[in-house]
């Protein structure tokens, strides 16, 4: 009980802090995420909030990992679609409480977007240990990875630009610039998984309790019958 607890309130404050992230990029208006573009720009072309189309944007891609995985689709890809459905809801909770901070000029968007991807890496790196449910997104390169037998590395680097590619072309088909990708969404994709990895080393310990192992019942039950065994 202990252990699934602490997966899932990593999963939990991670999801709390991307969505925060998320939350804040768009107010700061320099471009989201790679993974949050899409939904970015289709809010801004359609009128829904970035939260609701994020929550959209999960079921498309559980729905393609569907497509990809075929017969290896199982009922826990569609779990994903639980950390997807609060992530959304959290990304309008964040737009709504920041939406008291000065973005008057371009040295304070841009600052706000410095944040926003510290709030972002730190959350992907509480959900990435949490050992819990993944999010669609990563659920996504997984599910190529598999298939195409290609490291999740390289897979998530194409991803990402291919999501950027997508959400510049609809930015400019619709929007007729590239409101909602702009410098932002590059930097938050160089700078996310170099912050992910400061936090790995720097936090080391915290590190490592997330990653240890949970069997201290069974070593108990161990322990207890080397002795009476001794005995």
């Amino acid at each position: 009980m202990r252990a699934i607890l602490k997966h899932f309130s990593l999963l939990f404050f991670g999801i709390l802090f991307m969505s925060a992230g998320v939350g804040l990029s768009r107010l700061a208006q320099l471009g989201t995420s790679p993974i949050s573009s899409i939904p970015n720009v289709t809010s801004m072309i359609t009128g829904f909030t970035l939260g609701q189309l994020t929550i959209v944007f999960m079921i498309v891609l559980i729905i393609l990992e569907a497509i990809i995985l075929r017969s290896q689709f199982s009922w826990q890809n569609v779990l994903q679609l639980i950390p997807g459905i609060i992530f959304g809801f959290f990304i309008d909770a964040f737009v709504k409480i920041f939406s008291f901070l000065p973005m008057t000029t371009y040295w304070w968007q841009l600052f706000f977007t410095a944040i926003s991807i510290l709030l972002l890496s730190f959350g992907v790196y509480l959900e990435v240990n949490s050992q819990a449910i993944i999010m669609s997104g990563e659920g996504i390169t997984t599910a190529i990875s598999i298939v195409t037998h290609i490291p999740f590395p390289k897979i998530k680097v194409r991803q990402d630009i291919t999501m950027m590619v997508i959400a510049a072309i609809l930015a400019l088909v619709f929007r007729h610039s590239l409101s909602g990708i702009r410098e932002g969404t590059v930097i938050t994709a160089i700078l996310t998984g170099r912050f992910v990895d400061y936090y790995t080393n720097k936090f080391h310990r915290f590190t490592s309790w997330m990653a240890k192992p949970d069997q201290p019942e069974v070593e108990n039950e161990a322990i207890t019958e080397e002795d009476s065994s001794t005995n």
